[in-house]
């Protein structure tokens, strides 16, 4: 003979139902807590259930809601995460500079231990020089991000572009300091010397033909190649030695470099040749 369910619960003491009802209902109050935590802004999850929200397209809801996860009681490392990719999207989604430094900044100001703060003093860098065109404070960033990580794999990046904004805007010492960081990175060293050569052209052209030399001798191939050849004989030029000068300039040649500026060039100081 089959007992039904309802019959078994009746057959129950009344303080063993009491307790299992209890026991159910703790266990889903559990579940629902657990649920509102997982899909709160302080859930590990949340950041990447927000990148995918981003990715669908929905950039302003991703921003609002990585910007609630950076003020919840989320851990430091998530929280200054979420404000990060706030500020990303805000920059390159939205195409709202200004509104991703405030974000930066405060990335900066109130998650000075993370590691994103150093991404976050580059691109304010960069939003300086492209979008608000002032060299200085974007040379002071981009130093400040190499400052901060100088093991970081962009580091020797950011002192060139730190170097080149700085001379553009006229602080030539500042500039050659950075530059000379950069110089020493595999990887930035021939257009560090070819910027430390534009930079002593004028002034010391000795010291820019080593300049140039030096990008050579770091493995300068193309386009770069070609600069060095055109500064070394401007240099050689400067330092009175036209012969050298247009000599280095038929080497351009022969390695195949020639362009419309170096052949005039080489044609001016041909004919100056038989003056």
């Amino acid at each position: 003979m089959r007992i039904s369910a309802s019959q078994m619960w009746k057959e129950f003491p009344e303080s063993e139902r009491v307790y299992l009802l209890k026991g159910v209902v703790a266990a889903a109050m559990i579940v629902v807590a657990w649920m509102g935590y997982w899909m709160s802004p302080m859930s590990p999850a949340a950041v990447d259930r927000t990148a995918a929200q981003a990715a669908r397209g929905d950039a302003h809801g991703a921003v609002t809601s990585y910007l609630a996860q950076a003020d919840s009681w989320a851990s430091q490392a998530s929280r200054g995460e979420a404000l990060w990719r706030a500020a990303v999207l805000t920059h390159v989604s939205l195409s709202n500079p200004e509104q991703a430094v405030d974000h930066l900044e405060r990335l900066i100001e109130d998650f000075g231990d993370h590691p994103r703060v150093v991404d976050a003093h580059a691109r304010i860098a960069l939003i300086h020089r492209h979008h608000n065109g002032d060299p200085v404070r974007a040379g002071v960033r981009w130093v400040a991000a190499a400052s901060i990580d100088p093991t970081h794999p962009d580091a020797g990046r950011w002192m060139l572009n730190a170097g080149i904004a700085l001379a553009d805007a006229g602080d030539v010492d500042n500039a050659l300091r950075a530059l000379r960081v950069a110089q020493g990175r595999s990887e930035q060293a021939v257009a560090a010397n070819l910027a430390m050569g534009r930079l002593h052209l004028q002034k010391d052209p000795a010291q820019a033909y080593s300049d140039y030399d030096a990008a050579f001798r770091a493995g300068a191939a193309g386009e770069a190649r070609r600069l060095a050849h055109l500064g070394m004989a401007t240099a050689l030029e400067y330092l009175d030695r036209r012969e050298a000068a247009l000599a280095e300039l038929d080497e351009a040649v022969e390695e195949g470099e020639m362009d419309a500026a170096l052949q005039r060039r080489r044609n001016r100081l041909r004919a100056r040749r038989t003056q």
